[in-house]
């Protein structure tokens, strides 16, 4: 299971199906669960669990729920009494596959004699257009799937709960972000808050460190080369000061 596959054909089936906000997080706290689970054909989950992952209450968790099994997202049952609900998820990369692929119809009539019909274009300018599509599959990288995210958790400052932060890791790594460089600005913060002893309740959400692009801050070689913010500004020397003020010549001392 391709769990970035799986989030773009789920906003592509968005498009054609649109989905309310409480189903969406639905989906992703499902989504969040089966990987953690190890993708499962079928699995159980309390509806606490959901609640606490999706943000819903219990009405809005069933109407949500029943709305994505209405629509072919998901499939669940009731195993009544006290256990737990037991949920499948449907992959919506092969859904897509499906719908898009052509169907073979049956001929109505028999052919009495093969068909032969000019070519309306030159062989070797056919023969170069398949190279041309084939080296194109070869330079476009595929999806890769989000592997480093537990790393990601466990050095951020301030804990990663909820499927929201796994939202936004998937979002950032599908838009083209490296896994390596969200690990480092995470651990490039955490070195920060740490140093800085920053209180927790001023340390920055993860779900919008990641969202608003946060991270690009703490990256080494961005902002004038600095990680951070610049914490070097007291300290500039004589000469870069004067420099700043238009003089381009070299104190010497006094």
């Amino acid at each position: 299971m391709n769990y970035l596959a799986e989030i773009k054909a789920f906003y592509d089936r968005l498009e054609l199906n649109p989905q309310p906000n409480t189903a969406i997080a639905l989906w992703h706290a499902l989504m969040s669960i089966a990987n953690k689970a190890g993708w499962p054909d079928t699995f159980t989950v309390a509806s606490s669990v959901l609640g606490l992952r999706s943000g819903l209450n219990a009405s809005a968790l069933k109407r949500a729920r029943n709305k994505l099994a209405t629509d072919g997202f998901i499939e669940w049952k009731s195993r009544g009494g006290n256990l737990a609900a037991q949920y499948k998820r449907n992959s919506l990369v092969v859904q897509n596959y499906s719908k898009n692929e052509p169907q073979d119809e049956p001929q109505s009539e028999l052919q009495i004699a093969p068909q032969f019909e000019p070519q309306s274009e030159p062989i070797n300018k056919q023969r170069h257009k398949h190279k041309q599509r084939h080296k194109h599959k070869q330079n476009t990288p595929p999806i890769s799937p989000v592997e480093r995210y537990a790393e990601f958790a466990a050095v951020y400052p301030k804990r990663c709960t909820g499927c929201l932060v796994e939202t936004e890791y998937c979002n950032a790594v599908l838009s083209g972000v490296p896994e390596d460089d969200l690990v480092l600005a995470a651990q490039n913060y955490a070195d920060i808050c740490r140093r800085e002893k920053t209180a927790e309740r001023y340390i920055k959400k993860p779900e919008n460190f990641l969202r608003e692009n946060l991270f690009m801050q703490y990256l080494k070689g961005e902002n004038d080369g600095s990680v951070g913010r610049d914490t070097g500004t007291h300290e500039k020397s004589l000469n870069e000061l004067m420099q700043e003020f238009g003089d381009t010549g070299d104190f010497q001392g006094f």
